[in-house]
């Protein structure tokens, strides 16, 4: 799963689960029981996130004759309000806190946001209503998954899932395969959740549950695997609303091209696909940015540079530091001057709204957001693609480093490992994990996303590398970007940091054999 790694020593524990009813190696968070990801004796599983659109929000209406109600068309209902208090750090306070006392609004669709969330500029009152909230149950329902004993079993298990919105990937010792969504989906009867919904009286426009079986899922497709990418899963023909969001389809369609191919796939095979550099994004783009750049003088070497390349982002190579470096400041170009400079990286900041988009105006050659709206002469896309390398290169030979082939993807996008207690500043490198050059980037399955307006420090990446070969008794392959002990100064704070970034691979035992072979420690819990 994409998470962010860089907190050490990460997000995932690795757990192992040995009782005579249930044998699991795998992955959890903490706080949560059993195990998120990994394998049984009998099955295997993995996730990533499923973008299902589980929440909406409404602009209610307050009633002027009572400001302590809202209404539901011409009925007068008053706000539910719940009071909470919070300790919030003070150094002046006695005891290091002080208490603040907040009174949280409510109607029957959920609490008032409006003042709250930092981007939901609006006098209006807002509130949100998110699906969990109303299908939660006591348990996340991912113990079922320790003693399912087949794809169904699986499948039967994630329909227990109804708080978290995951695509699960998993297979069976009998050579069954499959991916199944879980949570709870609204359907909805009025509005579609990409606009806030305007309260105009009392019907409610969730009118029930997407039927689990209507979810996305599939089970042993004619094709031989199954994989998710975050992209869009359910077909343009889906009789429900299911989201407006989602990654764009390159990583998807990359691991499509490598599974698709003829033949048998190892375990070595799936470990190297892990950190597959390969921009299919770029293969699509690079070429005709290329052909704008050659076409003059000035940026001629950047596009000669571009045209020879073979789209990998490894970190040791120039094209993709020319290419990322280009086309974010043309994705600014193209936007700025319709939507003001704060609002356009405000977008632009959110890659999955705009990205595939783009690549189709691109692709088509013509498109009204081209044409700079500050100038009177008509821009074309071209045009755009030399004013961004021109504005790079001005921006390089500022910072001292005019010579295009000498730059280096690894040199600016890194990923660096810190410690909680000390993020930044005096001390955060020797508490910390360094920083490290990273291949890749958002766009490829080795992935290695930054921050659009804070260019190129990797926040969000793989969090944990793992192969389970359920025809492999003995052992999985599994590392993580970081450790396993949050003590410090011990020796598994971050040494797993080195071998993860190098594609080392490392072995999380599973029989009783291996485990026993390959202990360093024991300890005995004896109950009084």
């Amino acid at each position: 799963p994409h998470l962010d790694p860089r907190i050490l020593p990460g997000p995932w524990y690795p757990t192992g689960l040995i009782t005579p009813q249930v044998r699991a190696v795998g992955v959890t968070v903490a706080g949560v029981p059993g195990m998120v990801i990994g394998r049984t004796d009998r099955i295997a599983v993995g996730v990533t996130n499923a973008y299902g659109d589980a929440q909406d929000l409404y602009v209610e209406t307050i009633d002027p004759a009572n400001p302590a109600n809202y209404l539901e068309g011409r009925r007068s209902v008053p706000f539910e309000t719940v009071g909470e208090t919070l300790r919030i750090r003070d150094g002046k306070a006695p005891g290091g806190f002080r208490e603040e006392r907040i009174a949280i609004r409510l109607t029957r669709r959920g609490p008032v946001v409006t003042g709250i969330l930092p981007d939901l500029k609006s006098q209006r009152v807002v509130t949100v209503r998110w699906s969990p909230f109303e299908t939660m149950q006591p348990s996340l329902g991912l113990d079922r998954l320790l003693t399912a004993r087949s794809a169904d079993d699986v499948r039967a298990a994630i329909g227990e899932i109804t708080t978290v919105m995951l695509n699960f990937v998993f297979a069976d010792v009998d050579g069954r395969i499959g991916w199944q969504t879980s949570g709870r989906l609204p359907i909805r009867s009025r509005g579609n959740g990409t606009l806030p919904y305007v309260v105009a009286d009392d019907r409610d426009n969730w009118s029930g549950w997407i039927p689990y079986e209507k979810m996305p899922g599939s089970v042993d497709p004619p094709r031989g695997w199954v994989g998710t990418c975050n992209h869009f899963t359910v077909r343009a023909d889906y009789p429900y609303y299911y989201s407006s969001l989602a990654s764009p389809s390159y990583r998807y369609r990359r691991l499509a091209e490598v599974l698709d191919k003829p033949g048998k796939r190892s375990v070595d095979d799936h470990w190297a696909l892990q950190r597959d550099d390969t921009n299919v994004m770029a293969r699509e783009i690079a070429p005709v940015m290329a052909q704008a750049l050659l076409r003059h003088q000035e940026t001629a070497e950047l596009g000669k540079i571009l045209e020879k390349w073979d789209f990998r982002e490894r970190a040791d190579l120039a094209a993709p530091m020319i290419f990322h470096k280009i086309y974010e400041r043309f994705a600014l170009e193209v936007f700025r001057d319709e939507l003001g400079e704060e609002l356009a990286r405000a977008m632009l900041g959110y890659w999955y709204f705009w990205q595939e988009r783009l690549q189709r105006m691109v692709r088509e050659g013509e498109s009204p957001w081209f044409d700079d709206q500050g100038t009177p002469a008509k821009e074309e896309r071209d045009e755009l693609f030399l004013r961004a390398a021109l504005a790079v290169l001005a921006e390089a030979k500022a910072g001292g480093s005019a010579e295009p082939a000498k730059w280096t993807w690894g040199e600016r996008h890194r990923i660096t490992f810190v410690s909680p207690l000390r993020r930044e500043g005096a001390g955060s490198a020797f508490l910390g994990g360094g920083a490290h050059p990273m291949d890749g980037s958002q766009e490829t399955l080795y992935r290695a996303s930054y921050d659009f307006n804070r260019p190129y420090d990797v926040t969000l990446s793989g969090s944990l590398r793992m192969v389970a070969d359920l025809g492999d008794n003995d052992k999985i392959l599994a590392i993580l970007p970081g450790g396993v002990s949050g003590r410090q100064f011990t020796g598994h704070y971050r040494d797993q940091i080195k071998p993860f970034m190098n594609g080392e691979k490392r072995y999380w035992w599973f029989s009783d054999r291996e485990i026993a072979n390959h202990a360093k420690t024991e300890q005995t819990l004896v109950p009084r």
